[in-house]
């Protein structure tokens, strides 16, 4: 009888009626192993086999677990991604996935999930009333997924890369005048509170490091405000946390009316400034912003007392965050350099403080074409019919 070439695989009938396949394959770490399947049908496993032969041939390494969609975004979350990304992240992943991910694509084998699975999935999302962007960070989070399953040779491709991305016009993000600022200001100035929206609109700061900022980070003998945590909200309580990137973790003047304010500000909390303590570990003690229990305001409290205070003072009702892109805004309009703006705003890279947070104005254009007006024409300039 002639024997099987090596490598090519056995396939043989059990006692309990069922076919089996077995055949030598290697592992992601280059171990060999005998791999089996069963089936009752005997080219079921024949199929498999040959799935398996064309795989060793083509150097691709053998999973020994035929994970599912869900399977692999729940082993991507919970023994990747952890520790990689922020808290707040990991929430919106997860949301993500459950909502959307799981529901739609969670029960495909891995191995065999295709392009057109996914088209089909999207399309399910939008029709669902999904928003663009909802669709899009979907997409996004399964082919970053997709991306780890092919590095550690789990799959051969990343097939969400094949998928068209979702259109997604993000609308513009409303802003502020700086007249619209000042009088907000002004309306406010004494609120409890003022002094929060005094450095979110002077520093551009992010409402987590405002809330997060205590005494102890400020550095009244030399004039310094040292942002070096946020507070957020992560699975019911109000903790600290790490800023959000390595250049949020910034130095920034001391301003005399905002050095001013704070002093109003511990006066009426009967609060003694602390002294400047140049290391000091994450914390939600000895906050500038405390609710009325003494405790780190909730950031969402203020962006509801925002919304409230902005509708008394009777302007145009904006995020808390478009005040740091009033900020931001502004510093373009007085020609701050961009490399300080990006400093001061505390952003990683310098294209989000030019594409995202600087904002056109009105008064800026005018300026600007008015130039060009000045340039082309003159001022005495006579114009004639042509």
């Amino acid at each position: 009888m002639k024997r099987r070439a090596k490598g090519t695989g056995t396939i043989y009938r059990r006692k309990d009626g069922r076919w089996a396949g077995e055949i030598d394959v290697t592992l992601s770490n280059g171990e060999q192993k005998r791999a089996l399947t069963t089936s009752k049908s005997r080219e079921v496993v024949r199929s498999w086999l040959r799935k398996i032969r064309d795989q060793e041939n083509r150097k691709i390494p053998y999973s020994e677990k035929d994970w599912t969609v869900a399977e692999y975004l729940d082993y991507w979350m919970q023994d990747v991604q952890v520790g990689r990304i922020r808290e707040t992240t990991m929430e919106a992943y997860n949301l993500t996935i459950k909502k959307h991910l799981k529901p739609t694509l969670g029960s495909h084998k891995l191995q065999n999930l295709r392009a057109c699975d996914i088209r089909h999935a999207l399309d399910m999302l939008e029709k669902r009333g999904c928003l663009g962007a909802t669709i899009q960070k979907s997409l996004w989070i399964l082919s970053a997924c997709l991306n780890c399953a092919l590095r550690e040779e789990v799959i051969q491709r990343n097939v969400a890369q094949l998928v068209e991305k979702p259109k997604y016009n993000p609308k513009e993000t409303r802003i502020w005048t700086v007249e619209q600022a000042a009088l907000f200001l002004h309306s406010v100035k004494d609120h409890p509170h003022f002094i929060a929206f005094l450095l979110l609109l002077t520093y551009g700061m992010r409402r987590g490091e405002v809330l997060g900022l205590r005494w102890s980070d400020i550095d009244f003998e030399n004039e310094l405000i040292h942002v070096r945590q946020q507070i957020g909200r992560i699975n019911g309580k109000i903790i600290p946390r790490n800023l959000k990137t390595a250049n949020s973790l910034r130095t920034l003047p001391l301003m005399t009316n905002v050095r001013e304010a704070l002093m109003n500000h511990a006066k009426k909390c009967n609060v003694t400034p602390s002294q400047f303590v140049p290391y000091i570990e994450l914390s939600t003690q000895n906050t500038v912003i405390v609710s009325k229990s003494g405790t780190p305001l909730e950031p969402r409290n203020l962006g509801r007392l925002f919304d409230v205070l902005t509708k008394k003072v009777g302007l145009p009702r904006i995020k808390v965050h478009a005040m740091r892109h009033t900020a931001a805004t502004v510093l373009k309009d007085l020609n701050v350099p961009i490399k300080d703006a990006q400093l001061i705003l505390g952003h990683a890279n310098i294209l989000t403080t030019m594409k995202i947070y600087q904002h056109g104005t009105p008064e800026a254009h005018r300026t600007a074409i008015s130039a060009v007006e000045d340039r082309l024409l003159g001022r005495h300039v006579m114009l004639v019919n042509i």
